[in-house]
């Protein structure tokens, strides 16, 4: 990664690509989780700025995360420095060609890139709410951090309960796709994926391209699904990451 002004330990990631953007994968930091959480907890008990109408969900609790809540914390520098280590690995799988070749063309000048953060949100999704499919405009990348875990602890039931079969395979709670995030690329084919699905876990984050359509499925639960996301505008000397004019 590129040397950078934003200091923050180590952050566990990977890239996975079960199609074809790059998609990151990660976990919050112990010591960035515990700010992160407050923050959270902080806008969810202030509810100063509803985000509702400037979303497509379909949820009562969704609160801006503004400025004054992250600027100059070690969320930030945590935010900004992994949407700049997104950009710059997304930058060298194209230069090296996805993986088959380890040379660039020394022509080529080094990727810089720099992150903004350009909005950010929580959502507080009760049962039956839910998020259509949507994407993020006004940004490049977009991020999603999970605040609770949705599993069969979580649920108290299934939508559909009487349906305990989908596609041929048979399903129960914690194993159904409530609550689930849905990442969608394209109609898939033979030999081919065109969805992801992502099961949150308290702490895990992802990072991807604002322009992939995602959803979020409605569950039924006594408990409430946390979620955080911030869209972040990525400025480059590559093309293949950079917003705006190329």
């Amino acid at each position: 990664m590129p040397k950078s002004k934003h200091k923050v330990e180590r952050v566990e990631t990977k890239f996975i690509n079960p199609f074809g953007p790059n998609i990151m994968l990660g976990r919050i930091p112990d010591n960035v989780y515990s700010q992160f959480k407050n923050i959270i907890d902080n806008v969810l008990k202030d509810k100063k700025d509803s985000h509702a109408d400037k979303l497509a969900g379909r949820i009562t609790e969704e609160w801006s995360i503004t400025e004054n809540y992250i600027c100059k914390t070690q969320v930030e520098e945590f935010l900004i420095a992994i949407a700049e280590q997104y950009a710059f690995k997304t930058s060298e799988r194209f230069l090296y060609n996805g993986g088959f070749t380890t040379t660039v063309d020394p022509n080529i000048p080094k990727t810089e890139v720099d992150a903004s953060i350009v909005g950010g949100w929580v959502n507080e999704m009760k049962s039956g709410e839910y998020n259509p499919v949507h994407f993020h405009p006004y940004s490049n990348v977009t991020s999603v951090f999970f605040f609770s875990s949705v599993d069969s602890d979580f649920l108290t039931d299934m939508i559909a309960p009487e349906n305990t079969v989908m596609s041929g395979t048979p399903v129960e709670k914690g194993s159904s796709g409530d609550g689930y995030l849905e990442l969608i690329y394209k109609s898939g084919g033979y030999f081919e994926q065109g969805t992801f699905r992502v099961e949150p876990k308290d702490g895990m984050f992802l990072l991807f391209p604002s322009s992939l359509l995602h959803t979020v499925y409605p569950f039924v639960s006594d408990k409430k699904r946390i979620s955080a996301s911030f869209n972040f505008v990525i400025q480059s000397n590559s093309g293949i990451v950079n917003f705006g004019e190329r």
